[in-house]
């Protein structure tokens, strides 16, 4: 009976002893969701004559305070001889090879690559973002190179937490010689298939969306139906992009939705709310396997050029007051900022 007794006690040091020591530990992980990001036209120019920092030198106190970043990248990465805009229409621009190398000083990790803007110097510059992308080591979901590909997210993992990103957009514009199935057009039953199969392999899902009108100040019912969408799949965070305005926050089955963060650099003064926009700063945890939205703050800046956190205040009560009355969410506002009440964390339920 001892030797036994003996025997189990053994078993149980042995056992003890081969768990990790950060059994009970939290780990958690910060990211922080920009808007459209435009790296062509002007600020092309100015990345071409050396200032490869230019268009972030003054966001940067913004730009540290996250583990990892994504962002919506709204122009081809492509050589086209030092033009970032096509002389038949400003509606068509592209950034030069080094904003790759722009985006990576930033510290931005993962980008969206689908979007109506996807294909505008065609499949030269569709394969060149792929590639300075890659070079820089960026993680990118949108496009392929060739139809022999299949669309993957990319994959996000630090800290002890692994993040699936998904992009589609909801049109591409048509340019001459337009290939097809290089971009992530939206298809609720493929997007369907691709959410269940990355949700069982990753602790959060989150998926970047191009589509709606612009210049609205909330969703036309064709986007809130497609974003929720997404959450009935089991997404977790779904951010809006084309807007170019900012628009409204909503809780929907465990899922936050952003309906449109408003530009991040994409320089449009004629309109007074392209020049102001907010990023969300998301704060995901793990603790013995369960997994939560921990916080969410709301960080109101200037868009433009050379975005910045410069509101004058009656600026930023305006621009929070405009997200407070489109949203269906409830933000308060401490020392610290502004913030999604979240309830103690929103927990990923269906993991």
């Amino acid at each position: 009976m001892k030797k036994l007794f003996k025997g189990i006690i053994l078993i149980l040091i042995f056992v003890l002893q081969a768990l990790p020591d950060n059994i009970d530990a939290t780990c958690s992980l910060s990211l922080l969701a920009l808007g459209d990001i435009n790296l062509g036209r002007q600020v092309g120019q100015e990345i071409l004559k050396g200032n490869i920092n230019y268009p972030f030198e003054k966001f940067s106190n913004v730009l540290q305070q996250a583990d990892v970043i994504f962002a919506n990248l709204e122009s081809q990465i492509t050589d086209q001889n030092g033009e970032t805009q096509s002389p038949k229409s400003n509606l068509i621009f592209c950034a030069p090879p080094e904003a790759a190398l722009t985006l990576k000083h930033a510290n931005i990790t993962v980008v969206s690559t689908a979007n109506n803007h996807a294909y505008d110097y065609n499949l030269k510059g569709l394969g060149e973002t792929i590639d300075f992308l890659k070079s820089q080591n960026i993680k990118y979901t949108g496009t392929i190179k060739n139809t022999d590909e299949v669309f993957e997210p990319a994959i996000i993992e630090k800290n002890g937490i692994t993040i699936g990103v998904i992009a589609y957009t909801e049109s591409v514009n048509m340019i001459r010689g337009y290939k097809s199935g290089l971009i992530s057009i939206f298809d609720s039953t493929r997007a369907q298939l691709e959410i269940q199969n990355i949700k069982d392999k990753v602790d959060f899902v989150l998926i970047s969306y191009h589509g709606g009108d612009e210049y609205k100040d909330e969703p036309n019912s064709r986007t809130k139906r497609n974003l929720k969408f997404f959450a009935e799949c089991g997404a977790n965070i779904v951010i809006g992009h084309h807007p170019h305005v900012p628009q409204g926050i909503e809780m929907y089955r465990d899922c936050v939705i952003f309906y449109s963060l408003g530009n991040t650099v994409f320089n449009q003064p004629q309109r007074y709310w392209t020049q102001r926009a907010f990023a969300a700063l998301i704060t995901f945890e793990k603790k013995n396997n369960v997994k939560n939205i921990a916080e969410i703050e709301l960080i109101p800046y200037r868009a433009g050029f050379q975005p910045a956190k410069n509101l004058e205040p009656d600026e930023e009560m305006a621009l929070m007051e405009r997200i407070r009355k489109l949203s269906k969410v409830k933000i308060s506002k401490n020392e610290k900022g502004y913030f999604i009440e979240l309830l103690n964390g929103l927990t990923n339920e269906n993991q």
